[in-house]
């Protein structure tokens, strides 16, 4: 039950960022409020980050609907969301290029998605194949901080167009990425991810405008270098399915 409430929170939270950021003054209510937007797609971010282990930790069974739920929770959060989060701060007169490099990475995440839902995300040992959804929704976000704190509001917008279509390349390969550490596991691996996780959070509640964005992007960039010096995607030994 724990997952499922915090698979819909999720959900909720990436339609709301959506109202914040579209509907305010179409329903009378004052103009977007990015910045709660923004803070709505980062929590969702972290529940969906630990809604899975905890199925998996409680022993939920795989290849139950609840991964189908999380899937479609993370289309609208992390697939949905940060786009029109990208498209809402363009400048007027750019405004259509990064709609139809938004709409590129929408059909991206979406197929992602499907695969892994057709598929049964085959990766056991760790690793996801192809860049999960929620880190590039998360690095939109991350570059919009980046923009605003650190760049004092001042637009780039290639930098925008070339995350999103570099994030959707990403979606749509087969590299691997690392998973997020499981919960009552001990082995070696898991206590290094758990130490890596623990860094990072920290670094990046330090300074999330400073430091969101090149977390972000390494993360971004360790499924080549994965793929260049040969890390395996799937455990040959092992098949099934379970939620990203």
């Amino acid at each position: 039950m724990l997952p499922m409430i915090l698979t819909a929170a999720n959900l909720l939270l990436g339609f709301a960022a959506i109202i914040l950021l579209t509907l305010l003054d179409t329903l009378g209510w004052g103009p977007p409020l990015v910045g709660t937007a923004v803070w709505c797609l980062i929590v969702a971010g972290v529940l969906d980050a630990i809604d899975g282990p905890i199925a998996r930790w409680r022993g939920r069974t795989p290849a139950s609907w609840g991964g189908e739920f999380d899937a479609l929770a993370d289309l609208v959060s992390f697939g949905i969301a940060p786009p029109v989060l990208l498209v809402v701060v363009s400048a007027p007169a750019i405004r259509w290029v990064t709609v139809l490099f938004g709409a590129i990475y929408v059909v991206a995440g979406a197929w992602r998605l499907a695969r892994y839902l057709q598929e049964g995300a085959r990766p056991l040992n760790g690793r996801f194949e192809g860049m999960p959804i929620t880190a590039a929704g998360l690095a939109l976000v991350a570059l919009w901080l980046f923009q605003k704190n650190i760049w004092q509001g001042l637009e780039h917008p290639v930098a925008v167009w070339i995350l999103l279509a570099l994030c959707a390349a990403l979606m749509l390969s087969r590299l691997p990425f690392e998973k997020f550490p499981e919960l009552g596991r001990h082995d070696r691996r898991t206590k290094i991810k758990w130490r890596l996780t623990a860094g990072i959070v920290l670094v990046i509640i330090i300074d999330p405008a400073l430091m969101g964005l090149p977390v972000a992007l390494l993360y971004a960039a360790h499924g080549p270098v994965g793929a260049l010096f040969g890390l395996p995607t799937v455990d040959p030994g092992r098949s099934g399915a379970q939620s990203d």
